[in-house]
């Protein structure tokens, strides 16, 4: 689930490398929101893509206590419900 964020930051990483040498503060300070959200982003491209693997080989009321059994935060809780919804919509 994690592949996409960690090529992502890679990626941004080694563009950001030969861009920015040597970054100052301010630099580090503007990119490093950027770059938290990018690994968030990409923490959620990687929990689709594995629902939508999983959804082959597992069935849904397995799935629903593992990807919707933790902790409730208000935005991504809702978030990981519409995704999970989404992966497993009835055709």
């Amino acid at each position: 689930m994690f592949a996409p964020a960690i090529a992502a930051e890679i990626g941004l990483g080694r563009l950001l490398t030969h861009s920015i040498p040597h970054p100052g503060l301010l630099a580090t300070l503007c990119l490093a929101p950027a770059m938290i959200a990018l690994f968030i982003f990409g923490m959620l491209v990687g929990a689709t893509i594995w629902l939508l693997v999983m959804k082959r080989f597992v069935r849904r009321d397995v799935l629903l206590s593992f990807f919707l059994g933790g902790p409730s935060v208000p935005v991504f809780s809702n978030l990981c419900s519409k995704i999970f919804n989404w992966t497993y919509a009835e055709d």
